[in-house]
């Protein structure tokens, strides 16, 4: 395998590797919210209010979402197709964080609903949507890397590779082409680049 083979593979599974540590962080922290929000709302049925209720449908939605996403930075074919939905998430999750930080910050929680006091497990909630939320970000800055490296080898493909010698040449005069491949002419004085 040549130099700009093994570069390729490696500058691919390193993203790759990246992003399936952060899916597993988005999994288990979705998994712990959701745990401890369900004890909340099965221990205490009488208090279900929209904050609430909206903390665990977000984290459910991405337990059930990142079980599936955990294993695709595995498939060879995958080159960060998740993008919109890890951004939509991403919002949704700051969101939650955001409700659970209104409702318990501070000495709010000792006197704030569905249950007086058990700060420690409201601030674990709190604690493990901010863990969420920057893995999330994390997925994003990385699916938007291996989809611009994506799109940047589909140009690649369609206009083949083009080599062209311009330094100390006349403009129009002095090109070299890979054979097999067509390099459009400078005119008006433009270089070729």
């Amino acid at each position: 395998m040549d130099s700009t083979g093994s570069k390729s593979s490696l500058s691919n599974i390193i993203p790759r590797s990246l992003l399936g540590l952060s899916n597993f962080s988005v999994l288990a922290s979705s998994a712990i919210v959701t745990g401890i929000i369900s004890w909340f709302l099965h221990r205490w049925p009488g208090y279900r209010n929209t904050h609430l209720i909206y903390q665990e449908v977000i984290a459910v939605l991405t337990l059930l979402i990142y079980l599936f996403a955990l294993a695709l930075p595995a498939f060879k074919g995958y080159r960060g197709y998740g993008l919109p939905l890890t951004l939509a998430l991403s919002y949704l999750w700051l969101t939650s964080l955001i409700f659970a930080s209104q409702d318990w910050s501070g000495h709010r929680c000792y006197y704030s609903q569905p249950v007086y006091d058990y700060c420690r497990m409201k601030h674990a909630v709190q604690a493990f949507q901010i863990i969420g939320f920057c893995s999330l970000l994390f997925n994003t800055v990385i699916e938007a890397i291996m989809w611009a490296e994506h799109r940047r080898h589909q140009a690649k493909a369609r206009t083949g590779t083009v080599t062209t010698v311009v330094d100390k040449c006349p403009v129009g005069t002095c090109t070299h082409t890979v054979p097999g491949t067509h390099i459009p002419t400078a005119t008006n004085g433009d270089r070729l680049v």
